[in-house]
């Protein structure tokens, strides 16, 4: 089956009591990011999620992306290997086999205690300066390569990603590629981080000895560190680093870094990176362990804020038999040499006759035997060659005796005793004049050293001073820059709110003015009104009248029957027919008669209007004044409710303005706490800072002081020891004076001469 991706999982994870078959978990809640959504750290072989339960008991919830058919298998045996040593480098898991169910299928998941640190790049950023804290560190790192070989465990991806930093100690995570002896003769299914790995590891490298290079690296990264804290910036260190990458294993006579380490100056430092230039030429099975170089128990009782003996490391030391020699030929009391006297005895100034009877005898017995080789030549009974060569055997044999009992002589012996005793003085002489020297030039590396790191802290001082000035400049900047933006924010609102009122106001005002003016014409409209009804009523009369007027019925001068027959006949019946277009149109009707109908029309006209009303009738004026009565009462209330419209819209609009300008004034109240904070915890951080510092440069200045006095001492003692080995080296030569006349001639002449 496929195996889930991250998004599916973060989809399942929304829902704990059905995703987990863990019951605590199945009762958590995920951390979520501002979106609402679990927040998931992924890497290449799982995404991790926090998971805050009961009792505010945190997990994290290491959810696989990989199907591997050992994986219970693997994290059983590790979890049963870590459970008999309850090793403080580790986190406490669980491995649940069908931990989630994801889209209907239940898949593996690893249940860790969630542990709150630094990481590890960080904390080593972060404490660049503070080289104390950074030997601590490689102190911890070498401590823990030993602990887990030890438990022979080993973790298989030693990496920034993988470490840590819990109250100053360290934490190791991710154990998917961790070796326990019950895993041997497995293959590993991954070769770790590339920036920490021998170039030649792979997959089939899997035992006790995975971890011994990438032990190596860190160990150097952070001496180097401790050493240089330029390092950092200068071999970009942080990028998925400490300082190496694997460009640096691949081809390491073309390393930058390793080159770099070499170029600093720092006998430390060349000799590391010489060190590692070896180990890449070995195996990754045949790299040794870092703890092998170190003595551990030295180290866990070392102070931790020992960068001196760090740097003294480098400092040449006094050969290791000269303690040894200086004991051997210590005396009881300064220039006392008695103890050679009681040892060797004084010189006799005339040995007994007795003391050279076996060299007497010898040389009787050789005599005899040369006396009898030269008889038995005289006898002829021997050639001349046996004789001679009897004779130089004699000769021989009897001086090498001779020389055997001069150096069994009690002064002969003594004498060899002096000049031993003097040799072995003039040993311990050049070994306290080399301590001597050995301590002038540790000394002088101290006082260097210390001048040097001195140095280092008042440039990092002075760093810190400059660092907290550009900050308060810089945060004072962007304190000024949030201003003025605040303030053009203000500017536009007051600008937006001006502009607002004018168009609400125009916008009604307008309006208002044209139902002003229609109320102002309100009267006059009222007497066009009036003028026009009666116009109305003047023009219907008329017409009315007019409508009535028969031409038959009429008595027009010079129109009789006949002709108004035949008007009839063409259809002028009334007065409104006669015109002179319709006349002409009737036969027999000429001029004349044209003219006297078109008379007679306009007098009935004349007769209408002066008929017609010259005035309304109380209804029609009441009629008019009700309706623009009405009329002005409309306009009035549209009015009102305009004004009361505007003064509404005018409150609504100045008093979103002033939350606005209160919003605003809150803002740039909380900008200006903002802003005191920060300051304030720019120079808490300085004040921090330059405590550490100044501290630091107390423990240096101490740690210095005592380290010369502790040299000062052993110089001193060192004087005495020599003012002694003179009074020895006087006294020895006095009494090889006594016995300068001791030597073999003087030993014959005593043998032969008997004096």
């Amino acid at each position: 089956m496929a195996w889930p991706t991250p998004q599916e999982y973060n989809e399942a994870i929304q829902n704990p009591p059905t995703a987990f078959t863990d019951p605590e978990l199945r009762s958590g809640q995920p951390v979520l990011t501002p979106l609402g959504l679990p927040r998931p750290i992924t890497g290449n072989f799982a995404s991790v999620y926090q998971m805050v339960c009961t009792n505010q008991r945190v997990w994290a919830v290491r959810c696989f992306l990989r199907d591997f058919d050992d994986h219970q298998e693997r994290y059983a045996a590790i979890s049963q290997h870590l459970a008999q040593f309850n090793l403080p480098y580790m986190v406490n898991f669980t491995f649940l086999a069908d931990g989630i169910r994801v889209g209907g299928n239940r898949y593996p998941i690893l249940k860790m205690e969630w542990v709150e640190g630094e990481p590890f790049l960080a904390y080593i950023e972060r404490n660049l300066n503070a080289p104390v804290i950074l030997l601590d560190i490689a102190r911890q790192w070498v401590q823990m390569a030993q602990t887990l070989a030890q438990a022979g465990i080993a973790h298989g991806d030693l990496q920034h990603g993988n470490l840590i930093v819990v109250q100053g100690r360290l934490k190791l995570i991710d154990y998917d590629g961790m070796y326990v002896p019950a895993l041997a003769g497995r293959r590993s299914h991954e070769v770790g981080h590339r920036n920490y790995q021998h170039p030649q590891r792979s997959e089939v490298t899997f035992g006790p000895e995975i971890d011994h290079f990438s032990s190596w690296i860190i160990y150097t990264s952070l001496v180097a560190l401790t050493a240089e804290p330029s390092l950092w910036q200068r071999l970009r260190g942080g990028d998925e680093c400490l300082l190496f990458r694997r460009e640096d294993f691949v081809a390491p006579e073309r390393s930058p870094t390793l080159a770099t380490l070499e170029q600093m100056g720092d006998a430390r430092l060349t000799r590391l990176a010489a060190t590692l230039r070896t180990l890449l030429t070995l195996a990754p099975e045949e790299i040794p362990p870092v703890y092998a170089q170190f003595d551990l128990n030295a180290i866990r009782a070392q102070s931790p804020v020992s960068w001196l003996r760090d740097h003294l490391g480098g400092a040449q030391k006094a050969p290791s038999t000269a303690s040894h020699i200086a004991a051997q030929a210590a005396p009881t009391q300064q220039g006392d040499a008695s103890w050679l006297e009681d040892f060797i005895g004084a010189p006799d100034a005339v040995a007994s006759s007795a003391s050279y009877r076996r060299e007497r005898t010898a040389a009787a017995a050789s005599a005899a035997l040369l006396t009898a080789a030269w008889l038995l030549i005289d006898l002829g009974a021997l050639g001349l060659a046996a004789p001679a060569l009897t004779i130089a055997a004699v000769i021989a044999g009897n001086l090498g005796y001779l020389g055997y009992r001069y150096r069994l002589q009690a002064e002969v012996v003594a004498r060899r005793v002096l000049h031993r005793q003097l040799r072995t003085l003039r040993r311990s002489r050049r070994v306290l004049e080399q301590e001597i020297a050995v301590i002038k030039r540790n000394e002088e590396h101290i006082q260097r050293v210390h001048n040097q790191q001195i140095s280092r802290i008042e440039r990092a001082l002075a760093a810190a001073q400059q660092i907290e000035q550009r900050t308060l400049a810089a945060e004072n900047e962007r304190h000024r820059r949030r201003i003025e933006k605040l303030q053009v924010r203000r500017h536009r609102q007051q600008q937006e709110e001006t502009l607002k009122v004018q168009q609400i106001e125009t916008q009604f005002k307008e309006r208002i003015t044209d139902i002003d003016r229609r109320l102002a014409a309100i009267g006059q409209a009222e007497t066009n009104a009036r003028r026009k009804l009666l116009e109305e009523r003047r023009r219907r009369f008329v017409a009315e009248f007019l409508q009535r007027q028969k031409i038959e019925k009429a008595l027009i001068s010079g129109i009789g029957p006949t002709v108004k027959e035949r008007l009839k006949e063409h259809g002028i019946v009334r007065v409104t027919d006669v015109t002179a277009e319709q006349l002409a149109g009737v036969p027999g009707i000429g001029a004349a008669r044209t003219g006297l109908l078109l008379t007679w029309r306009q007098r009935v006209e004349s007769l209408a209007w002066q008929g017609a009303p010259t005035r309304l009738d109380r209804n029609d004026e009441r009629a008019i004044h009700r309706h623009h009565a009405r009329l002005h009462d409309q306009l009035h209330k549209e009015r009102d409710r305009l004004e009361r419209k505007l003064a509404k819209q005018l409150a609504t609009v100045r008093d979103k303005a002033a939350r606005q300008t209160t919003r605003l004034a809150e803002e740039e109240t909380k900008l200006e706490d903002r802003h005191r904070r920060q300051v304030a915890e720019i120079r808490k951080r300085q004040r921090e800072r330059t405590t550490v510092l100044l501290a630091e440069r107390n423990e240096i200045d101490r740690q210095a002081k005592t380290f010369l006095n502790e040299l000062e001492q052993r110089r001193s003692g060192l004087a005495r020891r020599q003012q002694q080995l003179d009074a020895e080296q006087s006294a020895l030569d006095a009494l090889l004076a006594q016995r300068k006349t001791l030597h073999f001639r003087t030993y014959l002449r005593r043998v032969f001469l008997l004096r």
